[in-house]
């Protein structure tokens, strides 16, 4: 590959890195440049599933069947420690691994899956590693296009670690990494706990309040990045909120028992459905824990002023905020339940929002309420 067409590619790396939608026009990019049948992104889990993939050249269909009966024997994959992140393998590297060169023509991938679709050579490795699953980069050849050369490999080693930033400044930019946007700051100075799950139900970021409750094991705990109570009575009542949230995006209230303490209220929340940086659907939930026995979640007044809204209404959203559903704001604010219901409806109605969980969203948008006194951050 000459200079100018190396530079051509690393530019559209970095252009696809702040506009996701022209990574088609890399996938493209890459694989005819090294004379492929077939280039592009797949996930391989933790578990060895395929889960999700974006392959320019190759049936969508057996890239599905390949996630489903092939990728736990993907033989690259079922050597401990071989899929580095930033390491570039090719079909030739497991001959020499083995010290075979019929290595991988011997394996059940490449009989039942590769050869039928004229797949005799590969080449790439993994991106980045997120909890044990790896964003993989393939190249796809023919036999009849024969084995990468030295050269490619050296031209894809350095293309490769252009590919790597830019997959972190695209993850970045469109907010799929937890925490690395400008709200961070609010968030550690937050005095409400603020956990958020990706779609395997996985703690993928925990705010320093949230993280203090984690860690003291009082009604919460952290075990295999999912979220664990110490009551085990209030176990099933979660999981059952977050199997809701996850799967059927419905939102939850409910409270965690906890010894010689007040209950902690918990919203459950999932977040709308979004595209990842290959247009892969993406999946989350964000939890907000309320403490009574710390302090008061929020100032009635802010929220009215915030809000333009009744004196009782903001009383209303306070409780909403602390994890209480309807039913209980009723008895809180010794409401009956049809006007709590209308209370809700008119607070919704001002916020522009149809659902509770939106509701709850929208109150949080504002985080100055939520802040510590002591903390120096100010939304800068």
């Amino acid at each position: 590959m000459d200079s100018e067409s190396y530079d051509a590619l690393v530019e559209s790396i970095y252009d696809a890195a702040l506009n996701p939608e022209r990574w088609d026009t890399v996938v493209s990019g890459l694989k005819d440049a090294f004379d492929s049948i077939g280039a592009g992104f797949f996930v391989q889990t933790a578990d060895q599933r395929g889960d999700g993939h974006y392959i320019h050249g190759l049936d969508s269909h057996e890239m599905d069947v390949y996630g489903e009966h092939f990728a736990s024997v993907n033989p690259w994959f079922t050597i401990p420690g071989l899929m580095k992140p930033g390491r570039v393998l090719t079909d030739l590297s497991l001959e020499k691994i083995h010290n075979d060169k019929g290595a991988f023509l011997k394996t059940e991938m490449y009989q039942d899956w590769c050869k039928k679709q004229d797949i005799r050579h590969l080449m790439g490795g993994s991106l980045q590693d997120i909890h044990g699953s790896l964003l993989n980069f393939s190249f796809f050849r023919s036999q009849q296009s024969g084995y990468f050369t030295d050269a490619e490999i050296k031209c894809y080693q350095r293309l490769c670690r252009h590919l790597i930033k830019a997959v972190e400044i695209n993850a970045r930019t469109m907010g799929l990494v937890p925490g690395a946007g400008s709200q961070e700051g609010a968030l550690d100075c937050l005095r409400l706990g603020v956990v958020t799950l990706d779609g395997f139900g996985r703690i993928v970021f925990v705010n320093k309040y949230a993280d203090a409750l984690l860690k003291s094991n009082k009604g919460l705990c952290e075990k295999e990045l999912r979220l664990k109570t110490v009551d085990h009575s209030s176990q099933k009542l979660l999981d059952q909120a977050l199997d809701q949230a996850l799967n059927a995006r419905k939102s939850a209230a409910l409270t965690l028992s906890r010894s010689a303490a007040s209950e902690l209220s918990l919203c459950v929340i999932p977040v709308s459905d979004k595209r990842d940086f290959l247009g892969m659907p993406s999946r989350s939930v964000t939890i907000f824990i309320s403490d009574p026995d710390d302090r008061e979640v929020a100032n009635v007044d802010c929220l009215a002023k915030r809000w333009q809204l009744s004196p009782l209404e903001a009383q209303f959203a306070l409780q909403l905020l602390k994890g209480l559903n309807v039913k209980e704001i009723a008895v809180a604010l010794e409401l009956t339940r049809s006007t709590a219901q209308w209370y809700c409806k008119q607070i919704m109605q001002k916020l522009g929002v149809r659902r509770q969980s939106e509701l709850i969203l929208n109150l949080t948008k504002d985080l100055s309420f939520f802040l510590d006194p002591s903390s120096a951050y100010r939304g800068r």
